[in-house]
């Protein structure tokens, strides 16, 4: 099936033009053809040109500046480049999970505007394409156009890493032997540390980049967790299985361990402080069961929006509460 070709209409200023065209062809039937000549043949002309003009143009093209991925309640600014063969206003589209201001701008026959996005909530969200409404040289005409697209452009939002609440944290202490009562101090990091000693959340939120190396009265054997993560196909349970694995990730990366994760969009292992990759897959993952060659370390089943994780045949709810993480995981 052909594309239709969109509809052409005329602007008030080319309705104004019609009027004086058709009132001078009235006046001139009366008055001789000079006043023909003189109003209506321009008039005809221009409008003529005008239409042929607005029906030849191609849509415009659009390109997009990939805004950063963050976490939920992060805002982000987006560069658009216009470029229009005619006039044009453009309405920029976004997905509902994200929010969106100042989308209109009219940029001529090409140009540039910004606009800011607002993360709402987790996933993989597509800017445009644009409405946009292109007018002929002299603004006789109009046409809504959807903007032509090669790579549109994808917002990231990250899942939300909450701190593990007690339970969790004496279940997943298997790995890190985290116990509290051993913890013994902060210091600098030297080149002859593990790395596995960097305390990564510690040496976050310091100004400079140096890191910091918690030493404990004793440590677990564990380098490396493998995590599994798999939840029911509704949406809610889906944001519950990213958010857990991401914070029990989070937490294991501030003892230095490795994580290995699984879930039904792919895997990939994630060294402490190298958590980008981690989270764009968690950000993109839905629900869905993984299969696996045995049982995996740690668990994580999500249903009816709520995560559980098991560990050595002891399950423990997933509790999300307090502030999260965010941006302190990926400084």
């Amino acid at each position: 099936m052909a594309p239709s070709v969109p509809a052409v209409r005329p602007t008030r200023r080319g309705l104004a033009v019609v009027a004086v065209t058709v009132g001078a062809f009235l006046l001139g039937a009366t008055g001789g053809a000079r006043s023909l000549n003189a109003v209506v043949v321009p008039a005809l002309v221009a409008l003529a040109a005008s239409a042929v003009q607005l029906y030849r143009a191609d849509p415009p093209t659009v390109e997009r500046s990939v805004p950063e991925p963050g976490f939920a309640g992060e805002r982000r600014r987006v560069t658009a480049t216009v470029d229009s063969g005619v006039p044009c206003t453009v309405h920029e589209n976004a997905d509902p999970g994200i929010r969106a201001e100042s989308l209109t701008a009219t940029v001529g026959h090409g140009g540039r505007f910004t606009y800011d996005i607002g993360y709402r909530r987790r996933g993989e969200y597509t800017l445009g394409p644009a409405d946009c409404i292109q007018t002929d040289s002299l603004g006789l005409f109009r046409r809504t156009v959807t903007s032509a697209e090669s790579d549109p452009a994808t917002a990231l939002v990250y899942p939300d890493i909450y701190d593990l609440d007690t339970d969790l944290v004496r279940l997943v202490g298997t790995f890190v032997d985290d116990d509290r009562s051993s913890f013994d101090r902060l210091r600098e990091y030297v080149p002859d540390d593990s790395m596995r000693d960097i305390h990564w959340r510690a040496s976050a939120k310091r100004p400079d980049d140096d890191f910091l190396v918690a030493e404990y009265g004793s440590r677990g054997a564990t380098d490396e967790v493998t995590v599994v993560g798999e939840a029911a196909t509704d949406r809610e349970s889906a944001d519950a299985m990213a958010a857990t694995v991401a914070s029990v990730a989070a937490h294991l990366h501030d003892f230095g361990v490795t994580v290995a994760v699984r879930v039904p969009d792919g895997d990939c292992i994630a060294p402490p402080g190298s958590v980008e990759g981690l989270l764009e897959l968690l950000a993109r993952t839905d629900g869905g069961r993984v299969e696996t060659d045995g049982q995996p370390e740690v668990h994580v089943v999500a249903e009816n929006g709520t995560a559980t994780v098991t560990l050595d045949d002891r399950d423990v709810a997933f509790e999300a509460g307090g502030e999260t993480r965010g941006r302190e995981v990926v400084a």
